[in-house]
């Protein structure tokens, strides 16, 4: 199949792995093995492997129906893998077992086929597996399926808005698959991972498992959702000082499924509250989402930049700035709904905690971030195609300008509209922006997490050195030196998901 994850041996993929990284990894690979047969005392038939991702603009309007950009990272997470004909049990380990413990199951009917527990406050971590493995088997309708011996290893930090979760979602579904010898495409693939995690909780968009599992090596990626599911790869521009983004961890970890009633989840409820309203008052029918909206303000031509924020005055306009937002019975009037349809219509799907539903704030981030992730996506493409004539170091001073203007505004909008960055990530940017950073922002879900910045390449090792004095050196002094490059580290487009046959 030629849009299928590929399967290759680890001497084919190591390549895709920095170049400075690639022994360090190819190690990695086989001191997993070594440890499989130590723990299940035979070989692995395979390793799956997922990347994670950092996402260079577009947040929290994926699940709303708009495109973003992101782009995959070299951290991931490895299952190693051993087929069991025999046996419908699924044994699960992790390398740190002492974080988390072993776990064990087995397929019980086609009616109870996982059990999927998400108490408040924590997740269990085989969750994520059992959401892939859940989302295989009902998708193929797999009555009998294998058993496996799985052993994880990861290196994407959690809670760090890198998107571990999502990729170990991914990587359980491709296990499981090719473990049961199904053949499927990446779309699918892809489509079947965003549904699966929705079984842990939290109602998400598209953008971490698409990346995960469609990123290339060296590009980023441009990803639409409506009318279709649609990556499309980006080259970004190519320039004299080259371009390269740096991935600082504020060490504020956020687990997006722990604390999605009063985080993630209701920012879903108030898009769709907004949709609704501006829907209503703008084509006279309630929207389901604000890319409804903009779909019908256009009247099914394409959405641009310049619609969208027109579409932000007009929330302006229509909603006004309520900075205290709604309250249920306020939103009642507002909707001319009654208190029983607007909990059945926006409060039952996902549950969610609130006294008051802030639309003005969130309609009014999501439009100007589509518009922005648009313009970010338009600058390469120009940039890439540029004239010649122009010097390149004139070209470069005003691409980095303008990309990191966008990215830049991008976060304020994170903090000041849509309420999800948090002290130590504000103060992580604007240390970014004092240290030589041409852009910073956020990245991921937010309350905690990484931020992404945009630096000149021959700038990022003192870059790095500043960001470490000025925030690490400060708020973690005793944050061990060895660990520095796994929390600020340069990062270039890395590739996508994979199963590794044969470590040769």
């Amino acid at each position: 199949m030629a849009d299928a994850i590929p399967t290759l041996s680890l001497s084919e993929f190591i390549r895709a792995y920095p170049e400075h990284n690639r022994q360090s990894q190819y190690s990695r690979y086989h001191e997993l093995a070594k440890r499989f047969r130590s723990v299940y005392n035979r070989e692995p038939n395979f390793i799956a492997r997922a990347p994670g991702r950092v996402n260079l603009i577009g947040e929290h309007i994926d699940y709303v129906g708009f495109g973003v950009l992101p782009m995959a990272i070299s951290g991931d997470i490895l299952i190693a893998v051993s087929v069991d004909d025999d046996s419908s049990t699924v044994r699960i380990k992790n390398v740190d077992d002492s974080k988390y413990k072993s776990r064990e199951w087995q397929y019980e009917g086609d009616e109870q086929i996982v059990t999927i527990e998400n108490d408040e406050g924590s997740v269990e971590w085989s969750n994520y597996f059992k959401c892939g493995y859940k989302g295989i088997l009902q998708r193929f309708k797999l009555f009998c399926p294998k058993g496996l011996l799985c052993l994880v290893d990861g290196n994407v930090p959690p809670g760090a808005g890198l998107s571990s979760s999502s990729a170990f979602v991914c990587c359980a579904a491709i296990a499981v698959s090719y473990a049961n010898n199904i053949e499927t495409d990446k779309t699918t693939m892809a489509k079947i991972a965003i549904e699966c995690e929705r079984y842990i909780g939290v109602n998400g968009g598209g953008m971490d498992q698409t990346t995960s599992i469609f990123a290339v090596t060296n590009q980023a990626l441009y990803i639409s959702f409506r009318p279709t599911l649609h990556p499309t790869l980006i080259k970004l521009p190519s320039l004299s000082p080259p371009l390269t983004f740096v991935v600082s961890n504020s060490l504020v970890t956020s687990n997006k499924a722990a604390t999605a009633q009063t985080n993630y989840n209701l920012r879903v409820v108030e898009t769709k509250l907004a949709a609704y309203y501006l829907g209503t008052v703008i084509m006279r029918k309630g929207c389901d989402t604000l890319w409804d909206v903009a779909n019908q303000y256009m009247d099914g031509k394409e959405i641009d930049s310049k619609s969208l924020r027109e579409l932000a005055n007009i929330v302006e306009e229509k909603i006004g700035n309520k900075q205290l937002g709604y309250s249920i019975v306020e939103l009642t009037e507002l909707l001319s709904l009654t208190s029983e349809q607007v909990t059945e219509k926006f409060l039952t799907k996902f549950p969610v905690r609130a006294k008051t539903f802030h639309l003005y704030k969130r309609a009014k981030h999501v439009f100007e971030e589509a518009a922005r992730v648009l313009e970010f996506y338009s600058l390469c493409q120009t940039s890439t195609h540029s004239d010649e004539s122009m010097t390149g170091h004139i070209k470069a001073d005003q691409v980095y300008s303008e990309l990191g203007q966008l990215m830049n505004s991008s976060h304020d909008s994170c903090r000041d509209l849509y309420d999800c960055s948090c002290v130590e990530v504000d103060e992580l940017v604007r240390v970014c922006l004092e240290c030589g950073a041409k852009g910073s922002r956020l990245t991921g879900a937010g309350w905690g997490g990484c931020v992404v910045s945009i630096v000149s390449g021959n700038e990022s090792e003192e870059f790095i050195s500043k960001v470490t004095e000025k925030y690490y050196n400060v708020r973690f002094p005793d944050l061990p030196k060895e660990r520095l490059s796994e929390v600020i580290f340069e990062t270039l487009p890395g590739a996508g998901a994979a199963v590794i046959t044969t470590l040769q």
